[in-house]
């Protein structure tokens, strides 16, 4: 991975009127993983790290009265299924959307948002693990974007799923073949944050700490 050692000011928040924390990346390797260091300061008379963070997790610190705690929070994305629907092939054929007369079309999934369709384009296609198409066209309506969502083998059935608002963590939609059956996920993004680590320090003992640079020449000042 070659030289991963750096050092580079990232950003300073302020936690209390003359109090800063102060975030310095220290370790750069890319897509292999960095390291922030956290220095708590008032700017002029000591400056004293307080903890680190990598890629995967939230660095917050707080002043409790005489108190600093420093907070490591893991955030972990997840996805739910909202709504499933189950067909078979049999009845999968008997759909036969289109774009063209999407606005009297009710989807498999919430209701049929779109207020026109007269401005439209597709917006992407990909083919599924089974031969079929997930393909969105995307209707502009005013300054309304609105994505419809189709399931098709361009042939023989297209299945209108449902309305993504594009950058919406909500209404994403995917489909398994198990067997002869099609199976139908209406799924909603989102995450959570777990406190991971608390690191408390008296005031101060932390104002006794010299003010010290923590890079020089773009490296970690031991």
């Amino acid at each position: 991975m070659g030289d991963t050692e750096c050092c580079e000011h990232v950003f300073t928040e302020k936690i209390s009127e003359g109090l800063y924390v102060e975030h310095f990346r220290t370790f750069c390797a890319g897509v292999f993983g960095e390291v922030t260091q956290c220095y708590i300061t008032d700017s002029v008379n000591f400056r004293q790290n307080i903890g680190s963070y990598d890629e995967h997790e939230k660095f917050r610190a707080t002043l409790d009265g005489d108190k600093v705690e420093a907070y490591n929070l893991r955030i972990e994305f997840i996805s739910d299924t909202v709504e499933k629907r189950t067909i078979g092939r049999a009845d999968l054929l008997k759909y036969h959307h289109n774009d063209k007369n999407i606005l009297l079309l009710q989807p498999f999934f919430g209701k049929n948002t779109i207020k026109c369709d007269s401005n439209f384009y597709l917006e992407s296609s990909y083919k599924t693990k089974d031969g079929n198409y997930m393909a969105e066209v995307q209707y502009k309506c005013g300054d309304d974007y609105s994505n419809a969502v189709f399931y098709t083998d361009s042939l023989k059935f297209c299945v209108f799923i449902g309305i993504w608002g594009p950058g919406s963590l909500k209404n994403n939609f995917s489909v398994r073949k198990e067997g002869e059956n099609f199976e139908f996920y209406n799924i909603a993004h989102g995450s959570k944050t777990d406190t991971v680590k608390v690191q408390r320090y008296l005031l101060a003992d932390l104002k006794k700490g010299e003010f010290k640079p923590v890079c020089v020449d773009g490296k970690k000042k031991e």
